[in-house]
């Protein structure tokens, strides 16, 4: 073969090998019309990119930071053929931009970078750090960032947020007047692999405190309070109108041992609900029955169907489940609201709560709820 030949085959192979690199991460200029619209005249800056699993699909994702002006963005797309597909963005804005680094024995963040130190792929200015971490029941990655923030009268410091599937479950601005945060100026957290958990102050015992995902956010784990987590909702035959099915609610303890929870669930929908005859630690309430309602502060006739469960004994890492037969009578508002709740010393706790960073709604008794869809045929 001649030298001529040899030569054109190698750029044909190099300039393949290149195409064929470019198409594993969205490109520059796929990132800012996706951040920024079409017509977009901003600059945008890839600082670097990750190809990895953020939702059940198994079909990869990729995660990329990028910079524009004083504004980072984590962004995620999903592969759909040769061409990726925009899913979900996180902007942070920062009046100072520009490299930092934190000084251990100043508890500070100083102005300029470490010697010898180079960042990592996925580190920027103002989004520090991002981890990318397996929580408890999935078996895909959530997004958690470690952010540079600057607000009077602390100045600089950093909190964590966490994204699942681009919905927030963690927010450290909640912290932010936490008294070791104002003194060390960084809300640290590391990620256990053995857990699935996330861990804020991990080196200093006497402010460690484990957060832990219920299906719908990260949750502290505090001694004696139990978490009742989501791990499925099965439906049997699929919902029909005025056809019935059964729907069975598996939960799990990620918390402690608790002696009595208590689980709500609340229906807006217009449906029929039957239990099974031999259910256990399970009310029924129908419409007109009488209930308590937290804002009134009085009994209030129930303008909803209710359901409501007891569980005793309810130890760490076991699951419980609730059942009951369905009837949807229209396609519309065909849900359930679910809250949990439980007896610590003299004061009763409910999750989700005010404190909550996902979605919530108010049911009929005034209680924030997490809203769990039911699809009708």
């Amino acid at each position: 073969m001649s030298h001529y030949l040899r030569g054109i085959l190698l750029l044909l192979f190099c300039f393949l090998f290149l195409h064929c690199q470019g198409s594993e991460v969205p490109s520059d200029d796929l990132v800012t019309r996706s951040l920024y619209g079409e017509n977009t005249e901003q600059v945008v800056r890839v600082i670097g990119s990750k190809v990895i699993n953020l939702d059940e699909n198994p079909d990869l994702e990729a995660i990329v930071l990028s910079q524009s002006g004083q504004t980072e963005a984590i962004s995620a797309y999903k592969k759909e053929g040769r061409t990726w597909k925009f899913l979900w963005k996180q902007e942070f804005n920062q009046l100072t931009l520009g490299s930092f680094h934190y000084d251990l024995k100043k508890l500070s963040w100083e102005s300029g970078t470490i010697p010898g130190k180079e960042k990592k792929i996925l580190e920027g200015d103002c989004i520090r750090r991002v981890v990318l971490a397996e929580l408890a029941g999935d078996s895909f990655n959530s997004v958690f960032v470690e952010v540079l923030s600057e607000e009077p009268p602390m100045g600089l410091f950093s909190i964590p947020f966490g994204y699942r599937k681009g919905v927030k479950i963690l927010d450290g601005l909640q912290l932010k007047e936490h008294e070791e945060l104002v003194r060390t100026k960084r809300l640290e957290f590391e990620y256990s692999p053995k857990e699935k958990s996330v861990r804020i102050f991990p080196t200093n015992p006497n402010y460690s405190q484990e957060f832990i995902f219920n299906g719908w956010e990260m949750i502290p784990n505090l001694p004696m309070r139990p978490v009742p987590s989501f791990v499925s909702l099965e439906v049997e035959p699929k919902l029909e109108i005025g056809k019935e099915s059964k729907v069975t609610l598996q939960l799990k303890n990620r918390g402690n041992y608790t002696t009595v929870t208590y689980l709500s669930l609340s229906f807006p929908g217009e449906a029929k609900i039957r239990l099974d005859e031999n259910a256990k630690g399970l009310r029924f309430y129908n419409k007109g029955a009488t209930v308590y309602n937290i804002v009134q502060n009085k009994q209030i006739s129930s303008t909803q169907l209710l359901l409501e469960a007891t569980k005793e004994g309810w130890g760490s890492n076991y699951k419980y489940g609730i059942s009951f037969y369905y009837t949807p009578m229209t396609k519309e508002n065909q849900k359930f609201l679910f809250r949990s709740s439980f007896k610590f010393y003299k004061e009763i706790v409910s999750i989700p709560n005010r404190f909550s960073v996902n979605k919530t709604e108010i049911d009929q008794q005034g209680f924030p709820t997490y809203p769990m869809l039911m699809d009708v045929k």
